[in-house]
């Protein structure tokens, strides 16, 4: 579980790092806040000013998305599971991050939310993937016995009464 938080935090630990480059080199994050705030905390006006004002923490966000399918792509089936997870919590998360962004809130607050929100998405997702294992044919490496075909459950469970076709009507 812990490879998959560190892979969900990825790309936003890339993307803040572009951020505060874009910070540094031109007051980025100060600007796409404001504008943010200016025009109405919406989807579109979001969207708008993090391409323009913040091209940086896009590339970078891009780019741990990248690092994160590398991971993936990776010779086994845990790691692909993985993978894909952290990218389910970061598709999850990402949108209501940056709309907490832009919002008034302190951003160490933010960071902490959208940390929090990347992790349970992750992790509900990991955990979905997880439990449905038990269903696959290597299953008893887990110690979780397949289900039995019909010929063997009609072995085991012995039937007393026929079953009737007119019962159904």
């Amino acid at each position: 579980m812990r490879k998959v938080l560190l892979l969900a935090w990825l790309p936003m630990g890339i993307a803040v790092l572009g951020a505060w480059i874009d910070e540094q080199r031109a007051l980025g994050v100060t600007n796409w806040r404001s504008a943010c705030r200016a025009s109405g905390i919406s989807v579109q006006s979001v969207a708008a000013f993090t391409l323009e004002l913040l091209p940086t923490a896009v590339i970078g966000a891009l780019l741990g998305g990248l690092l994160v399918l590398a991971a993936g792509l990776r010779d086994t089936r845990p790691r692909a599971r993985n993978a894909l997870a952290a990218h389910m919590g970061c598709l999850a998360a990402m949108p209501l991050g940056l709309l907490l962004c832009a919002s008034a809130l302190p951003w160490p607050l933010t960071l902490l939310t959208e940390l929090a929100l990347t992790a349970m998405a992750a992790f509900v997702v990991w955990w979905f993937m997880h439990i449905r294992k038990p269903t696959y044919s290597n299953a008893t490496e887990r110690g979780v016995p397949r289900i039995s075909n019909a010929s063997t459950a009609t072995e085991n469970f012995s039937v007393t009464h026929p079953w009737n076709a007119h019962d159904c009507n």
